[in-house]
């Protein structure tokens, strides 16, 4: 299967076991993006509608809470999105 995510490369592993997460199974979204923080809000009630379980429902709050801190911490650093000018790695 394909790399997902053409902007950004790196190795992500799990805490839970720390067994390293494939290319085709990760996409990376930055607190700064301000598309991603409506975004992440509204994973929150998709999660709630896929009947996900209270473990994973705290773990998005929290995420929220800890995104929505840091946006709010850093508002110089939070930009709409944009891929201008970026290498990514699908180009030909």
């Amino acid at each position: 299967m394909e790399k997902l995510d053409a902007k950004f490369y790196g190795t992500i592993r799990k805490v839970k076991d720390n067994s390293i997460v494939p290319d085709d199974e990760y996409v990376v979204f930055l607190a700064k993006d301000n598309a991603f923080a409506t975004t992440l809000v509204d994973y929150y009630w998709k999660c709630v509608a896929h009947k996900a379980d209270e473990e994973q429902l705290d773990a998005v709050k929290r995420l929220v809470d800890r995104v929505m801190r840091w946006r709010d911490a850093n508002p110089d650093r939070c930009q709409v999105p944009g891929a201008k000018g970026e290498k990514l790695l699908d180009q030909p």
